[in-house]
């Protein structure tokens, strides 16, 4: 399939990234072939480098893209017996980046003229992923835009499609007679090229049966009100202030459009609508937070943070706090809250438990007590009721259940659920 309009411009230029840490590259460490590439120099043999190419695992070249031969700095790597790329960068020290499918324009509407970057496009080309072209009708004034006059290539598809153009009412409401018997010639139209204001005047059509319709014509100059916003948050291009004339307008960061992005001047001398206004960008309220999620932190302005924590006992599942974003929503999803559980408890030999099971479903929350017991003639040794934290670890280790004569004076020390006795003979 093809990506790209890429040219090598000479084959010889082409760079070998190859490892020189002082190792020897077998024949076998690089298994790609020769890739399909197509040189404009007739005189060169590609074919020649085919054994170098086993040895090989980066190809930079030049390449050239777009109708209007942007020179991008492009890369091919080996990977696993495949050349994969080409990945390109429009500076030698760019980053490179996948390069999308590209968009072919048929010239197929002779009364529609498109221009990309201010340059006119009058044949089929392709055009790379992400260019936009602007089209309006040849000739203004009989035809004008059905559709939106800005589509973008996305991925090797134009959004939206290419727009129309229809005739205005100067093509389709022309004088014209019905058909008498014998007439050949039916239609009349009154045709004036390089209007100026010498032409208003009246005229009259004749037609071969005799009869006669006459129009008067005014020609003036139609010229729209300039439209200077005072906001520092809008911004604003004109293409002009005459009649067809267009301007468009922009917000500056954290703020978006409330109106019409695009204005035209149309033929009664005013403007197609208001210029819009820029409002500040929100993002939607939290609405869906659980019973034991809470919100430490608010800003839904652009830019601001939404910062979360769980109630005493839960634990916080996904990210801990939320961006508003540019286009108005926020970064991530809203996270959650799981109770917090600790294991069941260890109960050592002649230990027993006095605690009955705990109610949520057979698991131990934080905050949830246990108490041991010994056995008929022994004595505990260590803590007889341990609790259920909030990291999920019982607070003390289970005790031990000894018999009297083998309990000693004995000092016993907790430190992060280890228990040490130190036992005095």
């Amino acid at each position: 399939m093809k990506l790209l309009s890429l040219v090598l411009t000479m084959f010889m230029h082409l760079k070998f990234c190859i490892s020189q840490e002082n190792s020897t590259i077998t024949q076998d460490e690089y298994k790609c072939s020769l890739p399909d590439v197509t040189s404009i120099d007739d005189n060169l043999d590609i074919t020649r480098f085919r054994s170098d190419f086993s040895k090989i695992s980066e190809v930079k070249f030049p390449g050239l893209i777009g109708p209007l031969n942007e020179r991008l700095i492009c890369k091919i790597k080996c990977i696993d017996g495949n050349w994969v790329g080409p990945l390109c960068s429009t500076t030698p020290d760019g980053r490179f980046q996948p390069i999308l499918r590209e968009c072919f324009y048929r010239h197929d509407n002779k009364l529609l003229s498109i221009s990309f970057k201010n340059s006119s496009i009058d044949k089929e080309t392709y055009f790379p992923h992400g260019s936009v072209v602007i089209s309006k009708c040849k000739h203004f004034g009989l035809y004008k835009i059905k559709g939106e006059s800005h589509v973008r290539c996305e991925n090797g598809e134009w959004s939206p499609k290419f727009p129309e153009c229809v005739p205005t009412t100067l093509v389709t409401n022309f004088t014209a007679w019905a058909n008498n018997d014998g007439e050949q010639e039916t239609n009349y139209r009154l045709t004036l090229t390089k209007m100026s204001a010498r032409h208003s005047d009246q005229y009259t059509c004749t037609s071969p049966a005799g009869h006669t319709n006459t129009v008067t014509i005014k020609v003036v100059s139609v010229v729209c009100p300039p439209i200077n916003v005072s906001s520092p948050r809008i911004r604003q291009f004109a293409q002009g202030w005459k009649l067809g004339h267009s301007i468009h307008f922009s917000c500056q960061p954290g703020f978006h459009l409330n109106g019409s992005a695009v204005i035209n001047c149309m033929g009664s001398g005013h403007w197609s609508t208001l210029p819009p206004t820029c409002e500040e960008t929100f993002c939607p309220s939290l609405k869906t937070l659980g019973p034991h999620l809470s919100v430490v932190e608010y800003n839904s302005s652009f830019g601001g943070r939404a910062v979360f924590q769980c109630a005493w006992g839960y634990r916080l599942v996904g990210v801990p706090g939320l961006e508003c974003e540019l286009d108005g929503l926020w970064s991530g999803d809203i996270p959650h809250c799981i109770p917090i559980y600790c294991p069941n408890p260890l109960v050592p030999e002649k230990v027993k438990l006095l605690t009955q099971t705990p109610a949520k479903n057979g698991k131990y929350l934080v905050g949830d007590l246990i108490t041991y017991a010994c056995d008929e003639g022994y004595q505990v040794l260590g803590e007889s009721s341990i609790v259920c934290t909030e990291n999920g670890f019982w607070s003390h280790p289970p005790p031990f259940c000894l018999p009297p004569s083998e309990i000693r004076k004995a000092d016993t020390i907790y430190i992060e659920n280890t228990t040490l006795i130190h036992i005095e003979d």
